[in-house]
């Protein structure tokens, strides 16, 4: 079969049509193998133009990535006195100014009152970002989003990059309360956790509607927490009543703007990949070996839609060895059968991986000639 360009890889692969090779999806977010790839040492200066360069030499489709123009750790604090340890390519939560559930109601008013007035203001809200150092979050309108966006997909020449990506909620909601304020808050008063959450829904679908008339990309993800790899983290009642009806709206949205959506939600979410897929989800990831996400039996049981995220960067790629890693490489593709897959980790090329692995993954994706 004829060479494809990475893009025309990428859609013939949701379109379910014949390929060259299956495509690459990834981030990259390690410095020593950016340099490894590109051949030149990181600075501030040339940053993105190496993670670029990385990217168009490995992956068919990029997910959100971090450029490293800043390598120093450092504590930042926030206008609402949050506290963060934040590095180049993520952000952990160090301390959050609240003491008691009271605490918390009269924050999520404060944040639900700032989340519209910026959406009226036309800007984004930062009581809405997700504060993990995804694409987008150091900006405060959409032309600046949009503006970067499009410089990235110019010098990744060719690898399609997803849209920025959806958050619904229950992400940062829990990152930005912690898990346990926000189960107490919806124990107590149930009607302003959800008001919160719409809200943060409601400033999704402004950022959704933002970015999806551009152009400048075929392919949107949405991310909401469902699952550990033990098994669901709520109940099915509250999976079916207070998540999927707002998970679809966003899904519903990029339709709208004729986007293929990837669905992520991190661990064993078995029981819950058909409902998704019912909503309108053309991809489930990631597949992740440590919560029994097995590609084999994902093809069994849904050969029509894409499975992506498949190579385990938790152990494998951080403490396997390049042999054990093309084994299971090899081994994943050919439980895809060749179709309807994105090849690449569960999550990312975080930097604790080891780089002659991520390269021997991405060289047997590459190679492996349908």
């Amino acid at each position: 079969m004829q060479l494809l360009d990475p893009a025309t890889r990428v859609l013939r692969t949701f379109e379910g049509k014949a390929l060259d090779r299956l495509p690459v999806f990834d981030i990259i977010h390690n410095v020593e193998f950016i340099e490894r790839v590109t051949g030149a040492q990181v600075t501030p200066a040339n940053a993105e133009d190496l993670v670029c360069q990385a990217v168009r030499q490995n992956l068919d489709l990029v997910r959100h990535f971090c450029i490293p123009d800043d390598l120093e750790t450092r504590v930042e604090t926030d206008e609402d006195g949050f506290q963060y340890r934040v590095e180049w390519w993520t952000k952990e939560t160090l301390y959050r100014p609240l003491h008691s559930l009271d605490d918390v109601v009269e924050r999520v008013k404060r944040d639900i009152e700032a989340i519209y007035r910026c959406i009226d203001q036309q800007k984004f809200c930062h009581q809405a970002r997700e504060q993990l150092m995804l694409l987008g979050e150091r900006y405060d309108y959409p032309e600046e989003v949009n503006r970067a966006f499009e410089r990235f997909v110019r010098k990744m020449d060719g690898t399609m990059m997803i849209a920025p990506e959806t958050v619904p909620g229950l992400y940062t909601a829990a990152n930005r309360f912690g898990f346990e304020w926000f189960v107490y808050l919806y124990h107590d008063y149930p009607e302003m956790a959800l008001e919160y959450y719409d809200a943060l829904v409601d400033h999704e679908l402004f950022r959704i509607d933002s970015f999806g008339p551009t152009g400048l990309s075929k392919v949107a993800l949405i991310s909401e927490t469902t699952a550990s790899n033990a098994g669901l983290m709520w109940s099915p009642q509250f999976i079916r009543d207070v998540i999927y009806p707002r998970v679809k709206k966003c899904i519903d949205r990029w339709k709208q703007y004729e986007y293929y959506v990837i669905l992520h939600s991190d661990g064993n979410k078995w029981p819950l990949i058909q409902d998704f897929i019912d909503m309108g989800a053309d991809s489930i990831n990631p597949c992740e070996p440590l919560a029994t996400m097995e590609v084999k039996r994902f093809r069994r049981e849904y050969p029509q839609t894409v499975i992506g995220s498949m190579i385990d960067c938790q152990d494998l790629l951080a403490f396997g060895t390049p042999d054990e890693v093309r084994r299971k490489t090899l081994e994943a593709i050919e439980d895809s059968g060749g179709a309807r897959t994105l090849i690449g980790s569960t999550s990312e090329i975080h930097p604790e991986i080891k780089v002659e692995n991520a390269l021997a993954m991405y060289d047997i994706a590459r190679n492996y000639w349908l």
